[in-house]
């Protein structure tokens, strides 16, 4: 079974099955299926080359049994602190298919690499953080550069200015290539622009960028009698792809592979919203619906800032799909609040639905990417019930 999309109907049928097996919570539960997960890791191998690495990045969407699924397949995990490491590792992926990425790498954890991920790319994202790799270092060391390519997103997601945390900027360009010609510990180098972009023409940008840069140090490597050579190209992630329009994966990797036919370096990806976002819809009853105007009630649910901290606390403009179970049409107007003793949590301030009640359902889809794995401790709730199916 293919699938691409959870429809409602859908959606309600897995809800009535998992009731019935008593998989439930009567408060909230967040479903996950792993054949829509199936679906987003077979458009990689389909349409990118068949030597790529994909490192899904384990912050999307950390729960154990998604993360063991995703090594099962034979994919691999990129980890943006050591304890995603572990969990990595914990979900059975081998270790030259782990990407380490954390800006904030410290000594022990560097050493932590050298002795227990032999073969993992780990990508140094500073000048000053080499020299705390040992020169006989055991994994695949990469160098994150930072191309300062204009990129359209939200200016909490734009990791491509010269400000940025992340990388070294192409303003550095001559201590760059110093550092890359000089040595032969690097084999790798690393950029990602940004997250929630829906116009990859600056990733391809980067990318060709790059590699013309990787050419001429590995020119310059061979005339300093250095035998290795920049042999990989991390690319990130942060697209999403419209699967049924022009800017659709297919389009990317078609223009891709007109950048790559006349080199060799093998491609490492770190997806995360487009493999996970589809997989996932979250149910909750209504505990209380109050009038406060004749236009306006306030529908009281089991999740809001907690599960949704980048919509409720961002300036992120997030709209997922909201239904009630049972019922269709819009009859009337609701502010959809959460349950924490915050009076930012709220989820909708104005959404048109079906007449709410008392113990209704609703279910709200596209939730898997960013949302479990970024659960907030706030009024100490236990962590929502999950449901991987």
């Amino acid at each position: 079974m293919i699938l691409k999309e959870i429809s409602k109907a859908f959606a309600e049928k897995i809800l009535a099955e998992a009731k019935t097996k008593e998989l439930t919570s009567p408060k909230a539960n967040y479903f996950y299926l792993k054949k829509a997960l199936d679906y987003r890791l077979n458009l990689l191998v389909e349409h990118f080359p068949k030597n790529t690495l994909h490192a899904i990045a384990v912050k999307t969407n950390n729960h154990p049994k998604v993360l063991k699924h995703i090594a099962d397949r034979g994919f691999g995990l990129e980890a943006a602190s050591i304890e995603e490491v572990k969990l990595a590792q914990n979900a059975g992926v081998p270790t030259n298919k782990i990407v380490f990425d954390s800006p904030v790498k410290t000594r022990s954890e560097i050493d932590y690499c050298h002795n227990n991920l032999s073969g993992a790319l780990v990508n140094v994202n500073c000048l000053e953080e080499i020299k705390r790799y040992p020169k006989e270092f055991s994994c695949k060391l990469g160098l994150r550069i930072n191309p300062l390519i204009d990129v359209n997103t939200d200016k909490s997601l734009n990791v491509s200015k010269i400000n940025s945390k992340f990388g070294v900027p192409l303003n550095k360009r001559e201590e760059i290539f110093k550092v890359l010609t000089e040595s032969d510990q690097f084999t790798a180098v690393h950029f990602h622009i940004g997250s929630g972009i829906s116009d990859f023409k600056p990733n391809l940008k980067a990318y060709k960028l790059l590699t013309e840069f990787i050419e001429e140090i590995n020119e310059e490597r061979k005339k300093n009698g250095i035998s290795n050579s920049i042999d990989t190209l991390d690319i990130g992630g942060g697209i999403d792809f419209e699967m049924e329009k022009n800017n659709g994966l297919e389009d990317f990797t078609k223009k891709l592979s007109k950048l790559t036919k006349n080199n060799d370096i093998k491609i490492v990806t770190e997806f995360g919203k487009f493999i996970h976002e589809k997989n996932s819809f979250v149910s909750s009853s209504v505990e209380y619906v109050t009038k406060n105007t004749s236009d306006s009630h306030n529908a009281f649910i089991h999740v809001g800032a907690d599960l949704f901290l980048r919509k409720v606390y961002s300036s992120m403009k997030i709209e997922y799909p909201f239904a009630v179970v049972g019922k269709e049409g819009s009859k009337q107007n609701y502010r959809i609040v959460g349950p924490l003793c915050f009076a930012g949590d709220v989820l909708y301030e104005s959404i048109q639905l079906p007449i709410l009640n008392e113990g209704d359902e609703v279910i709200i889809f596209n939730t898997g990417a960013n949302t479990y794995s970024m659960w907030s401790r706030h009024c100490s709730r236990e962590n929502i019930n999950f449901i991987f199916l």
